[in-house]
């Protein structure tokens, strides 16, 4: 059976997405596509398997205010598309036929071509999504791995040392780095399926969105994942 969680993104549900991501629907310090694509990189590279109501916050604000839409119905597209990207990358990073180097086919770290002086470099905000979602990963991680040198070593590549490194200027430059980033992130999800970790799962996205399209109880947790009653999060407006 053919459910919500298996059917790919289309390129016009991508565009949506995009859009509404940067809209007024959505919290001001909403994370914008290229963002999402890095911190998603890293819920799906974890080690060890993150809840969905531990991560899905995040997403639309980085502090523990109210998070707040526009409406219902943009609360249940913004969950619904954000979910269906998340089963995406599972999809496209953990791809097991790959191309002849044995890279995952279809993926590639999302950036937005820059512009302008003042614009950042490419990749940055998608390493900046990475590192956040890095930080959710479970702090037992290295005990539960035990081998960490092979993660280590990968994890410097997508992260970077402690030490300062300069951005290259070059354009192409950049895109090369970020490219290596993500052959970095797709290494790194097989070495934990060859250590025998089991791979992440697909959300269940017809239960979030279900919740949000026919409207939670004002005293029911908010379908947003924040954990806030719905009165104190969405439903505030």
């Amino acid at each position: 059976m053919t459910t919500a969680q298996s059917i790919p993104l289309t390129e016009e549900e991508l565009e949506q997405l995009e859009e509404l991501l940067v809209s007024d629907e959505v919290p001001a310090d909403c994370m914008n596509l290229e963002m999402l694509d890095g911190y998603l990189a890293a819920i799906v590279a974890s080690p060890l398997p993150i809840p969905v109501e531990d991560w899905l916050p995040a997403v639309w604000t980085a502090d523990e205010g109210e998070v707040g839409f526009g409406s219902g119905a943009s609360l249940q597209k913004a969950i619904e598309l954000v979910l269906r990207y998340h089963n995406d990358l599972i999809a496209m990073i953990g791809d097991e036929e790959g191309d002849e180097e044995g890279e995952a086919e279809g993926w590639q770290p999302f950036c937005y071509a820059q512009g302008g002086d003042d614009d950042p470099a490419i990749g940055e905000e998608w390493g900046n999504g990475f590192e956040q979602g890095f930080e959710m990963w479970p702090s037992e991680w290295p005990d539960k791995v035990g081998d960490t040198s092979i993660a280590e070593a990968l994890l410097e590549t997508i992260l970077g040392d402690e030490e300062e490194v300069a951005v290259p200027a070059d354009t192409e430059a950049q895109l090369a780095e970020l490219e290596e980033k993500g052959f970095a992130v797709q290494h790194l999800y097989q070495n934990w399926r060859a250590l025998g970790l089991p791979a992440p799962e697909p959300v269940a996205v017809s239960a979030a969105t279900g919740a949000a399209k026919s409207g939670p109880g004002r005293n029911e947790p908010c379908p947003c994942g924040s954990g806030k009653k719905y009165k104190k999060c969405c439903g505030a407006n």
